[in-house]
Order: structure tokens, then sequence, then C-alpha cells
């Protein structure tokens, strides 16, 4: 990995998305063994690393769809070409005021000719499809998120955690996204405040990652 790449652009993201919530696509690099996650803004030249919690808008251009945030690792984020996946930890959440304590709603991840992969009814980890990483060790990818019926308006959470089949990198800690819809800039804002100071130290995700990478990663053949 090429670390000037990460820590020699480091800057905070200028382009806020709703008031103080940033806004970038999900930045997958490798530190210490492990993959961890970032923000990255879309020309890959502005990074802040350790980002753990995102923010999109549903319904812009097509109601309950968006296509925001992509996942992306530069060329030379990783040694060459290889699979990237990912892990559905649990079941979609709801904003509820207070927390996302609520289960509600289901949301379907596709890219292209691959998926859909559903959020689970309950909390078992449900696998993901594999994304390929290039041949100079990056990729660039939009995947297609969608509240299915019956969808309604407010903040859902989305539990993800990723791996990559490079050894010796081990899976990343549970990344959350966020996807508000027709709520306002102040339901957003305390919404992602919330998860922001809520979600779980690494120490104990990467554990809960690691086994549910064991059960679920495969490679594309």
């Amino acid at each position: 990995m090429k670390n000037g790449l990460v820590f020699g652009v480091v800057a905070a993201l200028s382009a806020p998305a709703l008031g103080s919530i940033p806004e970038g696509d999900l930045f997958l690099y490798t530190q210490g063994g492990l993959l961890r996650s970032g923000l990255i803004s879309e020309d890959g030249l502005t990074i802040v690393p350790g980002v753990r919690v995102f923010y999109a808008t549903l319904g812009e251009d097509v109601p309950n769809f968006t296509a925001e945030p992509g996942w992306h690792s530069p060329d030379g984020t990783f040694p060459g070409a290889g699979v990237l996946t990912f892990t559905i930890n649990r079941a979609l959440r709801k904003w509820d005021g207070t927390d996302f304590s609520l289960t509600e709603g289901s949301m379907a991840l596709t890219f292209g000719p691959l998926g859909p992969v559903l959020t689970p009814a309950t909390d078992l980890p449900v696998t993901g499809f594999d994304l390929p990483i290039d041949e100079f060790g990056g990729l660039h990818d939009h995947p297609d998120y969608e509240l299915l019926a019956p969808a309604t308006d407010g903040v859902y959470l989305l539990d993800l955690s990723f791996a990559v089949d490079f050894p010796g990198i081990g899976p990343s800690s549970p990344v959350w996204m966020l996807f508000g819809q027709n709520v306002t800039d102040e339901t957003a804002e305390a919404a992602y405040e919330w998860a922001t100071a809520n979600i779980p130290a690494p120490s104990a995700a990467v554990l809960f990652g690691t086994l549910a990478a064991g059960l679920g990663m495969r490679r594309r053949r």
C-alpha cells in the first residue's frame, strides 16, 4: 500500500452533505494487518482515514434509491488483483428519534448483474457479492441501494463489514451507512451524530467481523 496516498493527502472534506455531515465515498485500505475504512472524495484526492459512519440521501432521482456512497480504493491500495466482498451484519434499522434500536424495512444491494443481496429479517449475517480488485490494486464501484416496499420516510442504518482475499489482511470493523429519505436536516444530523458516538469500538467489532468473514468469504472463479 502507498502510505503517501493515505496519509499524505489527509484533509477535511470541504463539501458538506447536510450541515455537519461530510460527503464522500467509502475508502477501503489496509493498516496494521486489517482492512480499514475512511472517507474519500470522488476524485480520490482527499482522504480522511478512520471514518466508519456514512450518510446518503435516498430518492433524489428515483424514490427509495441511491448509488451513494461508492466503494473506492485508488490504484496501489492493494498488492494487485483480488476480490472484495462484504457482509450485511444484521437487520436494517430505523431511527426512532433516540437511537436505531427499531428494526424496520428491508434494503437490497445490487451492482449490475450482481445481487440483489437483501438485508436479513433477523440479526443473522448475510454474505454479499464479490467485486474484483483490478491488477493495479484498486477499485471504484457504486453499488445500488434500494429501500424495498413498503418503504416509509426516515433514516435507516445498514451495518456492513468488508473483507479482501489477500493473505494477512483481516476483515474490517463494521461500517454504518445511514440513508435518509424525506427527513429534515436536523433529523439527519441527530441520527448521524448518534451513530458516530455509538458505533462499536474496533476491538470488539473486529472479532465479530472475523467470524462473519470466515463464514462468508469466497473468491470468484
